[in-house]
């Protein structure tokens, strides 16, 4: 059978940094054991209590009134007396005596695994996170400075330290993260003949990229534009968000007309963006006083610069060294504007601060070693904070980037795998792929009418493009910001609220298998305008087998853990690596129907250099650059006020430049971000979900606080080891999982989005350390939603020198 779909070549490998063993060395499973142990003992000597109390209560039980008092105070407690035991009570003291040993091998057995668990984490911690510390965001280093001799006391202050180590260990070893070493990306491609698998992974890094973040670039420009003594560097540009008709300045957003004098006219003609400012000043025509960084043009001596002054007081023009839109490396492009202005004050005092921070990135590649690599980060950020920039960790995102260097790493691992077993996916889930299809269009139509709406508000079918987006922010919909996102959320809303009420009837399922009809409901229960266009995902898969030579016997399973919107392979932190660009590009030009989109300042797009998208390098025919922002010369750019936004016959909201069609708000990348991730859970137990062979949705569940029950659970509890099987053997969770707080719980948190608190932690259920972060976070957030680990960690094929790494292959699904 062959499906609608194939998977493009080359696709992305994201790996694992460290060996997944380094976490099974953390673990306590005897202690785990011997608790289980423990409560099938109670569970017995429950059942026998009874018994034994109305022997005792009798009449005729021979017991005396102390033996009597004894015996009952005893059996209360799952205790026996020092007495004589009876007959009738002979199994009952068996069973309690067989819980008492249980509950001493306890004891026994976690103080014990305990301990060596503790010196494995800190041993293996000593070993692997000095260099993944090196970004840790604030003073982190002190977690591993006595990592070595004898155990500390466990105390509060050792155990938050502890969690701290593990956490940054479980990112790194049961996580596919893109992130230097530790997250390093590598390239597989497909073939059409030959053995199902290839793999020959090479170790260690073949290829580091290193590059100052993009903050460092807003924070030099901002320092920059704050200097007097630059002024006459700028290169004035007219305000993109305006136009010069006849002898009026019109401002697109506003409508508001400002006159220009017929000495400005010649001046605004020669503001192209590629003029510096002192080019401007006539001989003997300017002040021969420090220029004021823009005085107002009343107090201005006579001449053009006065003018110039006076225009971009009336935000006419623009003069200021910009930070250029979608570019990952802003940093070396305003150091290269720096280094072409002319020589003087401003110049030697800038350009030699830009000269070191470019190289300190390239001494940051030039080592590896910790100790270095943390004096270049500190000298770096020395010198930042000598012009005002300090980037403090104040948010809670994962891809917020808080240091000033940043690290790409590739591998070398000559992946092939066959077109036929890549096509059993495609096949198989392509009703899951039709579902994320036909949510994508209908979120589309639903993003659309709320677009609508604005403009209908305004009384306008048509706005020229900042106008519009004033209209939507005065709407509270941010376009630049959440705005997309946001109807797109609500719109998901819907779609998730149908889709769960057809999973209640299986919710009591281990193993759900999706009908056709499951997945296509969308298209048969809603009313919305259909496209193909922007639709196909990048899809997350993941191969479990229990080793390389399973998979050729065929003794494996595929898993699709994400679906994404295809641009989802464009960010700088992958596409840098890429082999072949041009396969990528021809792949994602199927999966845009080669329509044209455009930017227009979503902030997303670039808030990182780490996460840039880099759109415009693999579809520069069809991109079109739409906003204010600085962009690159090369790119197909229009003034956003030369620019219409207009409603479709079919209802779509677009955008178009001299009756040429641009793209479309709702038919972008834009909007997957508000169903994103495409996972659908019950409370409190969702089963795993499969299309045919291919797993589509893992098993999860629901848990609150009120269900681990009470008891201390501080320092060394045996009570903590309990609550937590009681609800294992309760809930069928397995021993690996993942876990974050529930979407009620961080609603009623406002955490919603913040990638740090929805990210998944893994948890090893037969691990003590693990076990005080599960505790701890069901605590923080009241409910958790666990997820099974799958692959589990026996079917981890990926097997290095060194041991087993968690990967996903990170695919394009094109139309065939």
């Amino acid at each position: 059978m062959s499906s609608a779909y194939r998977i493009a070549s080359p696709f992305l490998i994201r790996l694992a940094g460290v060996p997944f063993d380094v976490l099974e060395e953390l673990a306590t499973p005897n202690a785990c054991a011997a608790a289980r142990d423990l409560l099938a003992q109670e569970k017995q000597l429950h059942g026998l209590k009874s018994a034994a109390l109305e022997f005792v209560t009798r009449r005729d039980s021979g017991l005396s009134s102390e033996e009597f008092a004894a015996w009952r105070a005893a059996i209360r407690r799952d205790k026996i007396p020092e007495q004589k035991i009876p007959p009738p009570l002979q199994e009952y003291a068996r069973v309690a005596t067989a819980a008492g040993q249980a509950r001493s091998q306890l004891e026994c057995q976690l103080e014990e695994e305990l301990s060596r668990a503790r010196r494995a984490l800190l041993q293996t911690s000593q070993r692997i996170l000095p260099g993944y510390l090196v970004f840790g965001s604030g003073e982190v280093h002190h977690l591993i400075d006595h990592s070595g001799g004898d155990l500390p006391p466990r105390n509060s202050r050792s155990r938050e330290r502890e969690r701290h180590l593990l956490l940054y260990l479980q990112r790194i070893a049961a996580k596919n993260d893109t992130f230097s070493e530790f997250g390093p990306s590598a390239w597989g491609s497909a073939s059409q003949s030959g053995a199902a698998l290839n793999f020959e992974p090479r170790p260690g890094i073949a290829r580091r990229e290193v590059f100052l973040e993009r903050w460092t670039a807003h924070a030099l420009a901002a320092a920059i534009n704050s200097d007097p003594q630059t002024f006459l560097e700028h290169r004035p540009r007219l305000n993109p968000n305006g136009l010069l008709i006849d002898n009026r300045f019109v401002f697109a957003d506003s409508g508001i007309a400002i006159e220009i004098s017929p000495q400005e006219l010649p001046i605004l003609a020669r503001c192209n963006g590629a003029t510096p400012m002192h080019t401007f000043v006539a001989a003997g025509g300017a002040s021969s006083r420090e220029p004021a960084l823009i005085p107002p043009a009343e107090d201005a001596p006579a001449g053009e610069l006065d003018l110039i002054r006076g225009l971009i007081d009336k935000k006419i023009l623009i003069a200021a060294l910009e930070v250029p839109a979608l570019e990952p490396f802003a940093f070396q492009i305003l150091h290269d504007d720096i280094a072409a202005w002319r020589e003087g004050a401003a110049r030697q005092r800038w350009l030699p601060l830009a000269d070191s921070l470019v190289k300190s990135a390239a001494d940051f590649s030039e080592t590896t070693a910790p100790n270095q690599r943390q004096q270049i980060f500190s000298a770096a950020r020395q010198q930042l904070s000598q012009f005002g920039a300090e980037r403090k960790p104040g948010q809670r995102s994962l891809y917020a980037a808080v240091n000033p260097i940043a690290e790409e790493c590739f591998r070398d691992c000559r992946f092939e795998i066959s077109e036929p077993l890549l096509d059993e996916v495609v096949t198989e889930a392509e009703p899951w792929i039709d579902f994320w299809r036909d949510n994508y269009a209908f979120v589309g139509s639903r993003v659309a009418a709320g677009l609508r709406m604005v403009l209908e508000k305004v009384g306008k079918s048509a706005l020229p493009l900042p106008a519009f987006l004033r209209a939507c922010e005065t709407a509270k919909l941010p376009l630049t910001g959440p705005g997309l996102v946001g109807l797109a959320v609500m719109a998901f809303q819907e779609i998730k609220a149908a889709f769960r009420e057809r999973l209640k009837p299986h919710a009591h399922l281990a193993e759900y298998e999706l009908t056709a009809a499951d997945c296509h409901f969308v298209r048969e229960n809603f009313s919305y305008q259909k496209f193909d266009e922007f639709t196909f995902p990048s899809g997350d898969l993941q191969l479990a087998a229990s080793s390389q030579d399973a998979i050729l016997r065929g003794e494996y399973r595929w898993i699709v853990s994400e679906l994404h919107p295809a641009a989802a392979t464009l960010h700088h932190c992958m596409y840098w690596s890429c082999p072949d660009h041009t396969a990528v590009s021809r792949a994602l030009q199927l999966s845009t129907s080669g329509k044209p989109f455009f930017h227009f300042g979503f902030f997303a797009a670039d808030f990182t250099a780490h996460t840039t998208v880099r759109i415009f390098d693999a579809l520069p025919q069809q991109a079109v650059f739409a906003s204010p922002q600085r962009g690159n010369p090369r790119w197909h750019s229009v003034l956003p006020a030369q620019t219409e936004v207009f409603i479709e016959q079919d209802g779509d909201v677009a955008l178009r430049a001299n009756r040429q069609y641009l793209g479309s708000f709702a038919r972008n990348w834009i909007i997957p971000l508000g169903f994103h991730p495409f996972q659908f859970g019950l409370a409190p137990h969702t089963p795993r979900l499969r299309c045919g062979r291919v797993i589509v949705q893992r098993r999860s569940w629901s848990v609150s606080s009120e269900e681990v029950g009470g008891g201390n659970f501080a320092g060394l509890s045996r009570e903590l080891v309990l609550a937590i099987e009681r609800l294992r053997a309760a809930k069928d969770w397995p021993r690996f999982v993942y876990i974050r707080p529930t979407e009620q719980a961080l609603r009623r948190s406002g955490a919603e989005g913040r990638d740090k608190d929805t990210k998944p932690v893994f948890i090893d259920l037969e691990s003590y350390l693990s076990l005080e972060i599960f505790h701890r976070w069901l605590s923080k957030a009241g409910e958790l939603e666990i997820t099974e680990m799958l692959p589990a960690p026996d079917e981890l094929w990926w097997h290095e020198a060194d041991g087993r790494r968690t990967f996903e292959l990170r695919t394009l699904m094109v139309p065939r």
